[in-house]
């Protein structure tokens, strides 16, 4: 798993803005259970069945027991909204748009994007840093900003 993270790191799809420049592979272990939970992030442009068949491809050869069984439990491709794309103009032209920046974390945008060919954005409240975390939360605050917010793109579209 470490060597297929360092190759993407090093000879993979890059774009710098993301924060993580490259497709991510994660790994959580559940010891007591003897099962490895992990997730391939894409980029646009990597396929992430490549990438998992690569995966296969060292598990297989990585010892003289029985191959682990990988399941495949969801898929969904890079998301990578163009910035001149009606989405991304119509929230830029909000009254106190915040800055846009790309996301590195999966989302089923990437789903809407390819297969349903509709430019998507992620934007709402909460911080990927306590995402999927014991005690994850969206403050209040987060949360009375995103009504404004919303309030401001109905009258935007009325």
């Amino acid at each position: 798993m470490r060597a297929t993270q360092q190759a993407l790191a090093q000879d993979s799809v890059r774009d710098e803005a993301y924060d993580i420049p490259y497709s991510t592979l994660h790994v959580n272990i559940v010891p007591n259970q003897c099962v490895l939970d992990f997730e391939i992030r894409t980029l646009p442009g990597n396929d992430g069945r490549t990438l998992l068949d690569n995966v296969r491809t060292r598990f297989a050869h990585c010892s003289d027991a029985a191959p682990p069984v990988i399941e495949e439990v969801s898929a969904y491709p890079g998301l990578d909204t163009h910035a001149a794309s009606d989405a991304v103009r119509l929230l830029e032209a909000l009254p106190d748009a915040t800055a846009k920046q790309k996301v590195a974390f999966g989302t089923e945008g990437g789903l809407f994007s390819t297969r349903l060919s509709i430019p998507t954005v992620v934007c709402g409240p909460g911080g990927i840093e306590v995402a999927h975390k014991p005690d994850e939360y969206v403050a209040l605050e987060q949360l009375k900003a995103c009504d404004v917010f919303l309030a401001r793109m109905i009258d935007s579209l009325t």
